[in-house]
């Protein structure tokens, strides 16, 4: 999918519908293009065959976690530019750097603190 410059295509991973529509809103908001997948064993493949500039991932899903999901995307062909975590778990902040997140983002998102990271990945920042 080619996006006009300055908007990046975002994945949003989030177990939690109403988490999932906030964020979209927000990436919305921002001039992105979100796409939410609550679902994360229906994300797994999309992450594989598919290019999103950044996915915004919840780290604490049934069946699949974030983090479990990050190694998968990591290993595919068609690896995101920039993953995101998202959780409402603080103590998660420094394994998910460890393990190679590009930021993390506490819950719930502040739009002051997605915004500026969203911005790093701009062509050109």
């Amino acid at each position: 999918m080619q996006l006009e410059q300055g908007r990046l295509r975002v994945l949003i991973v989030d177990d939690d519908a109403d988490a999932c529509d906030i964020l979209s809103q927000v990436v919305k908001y921002m001039g992105h293009v979100p796409e939410c997948v609550q679902d994360p064993m229906e994300a797994l493949p999309r992450l594989l065959r598919e290019s999103f500039d950044v996915v915004l991932l919840d780290l604490v899903m049934p069946g699949l976690s974030g983090f479990d999901l990050l190694r998968a995307a990591r290993s595919g062909a068609a690896r995101p530019a920039a993953v995101i975590a998202v959780s409402s778990y603080g103590e998660f902040r420094h394994k998910a750097v460890d393990i190679g997140f590009d930021a993390f983002v506490a819950k719930p998102v502040e739009l002051s603190k997605l915004q500026p990271l969203l911005a790093g990945l701009m062509p050109n920042a």
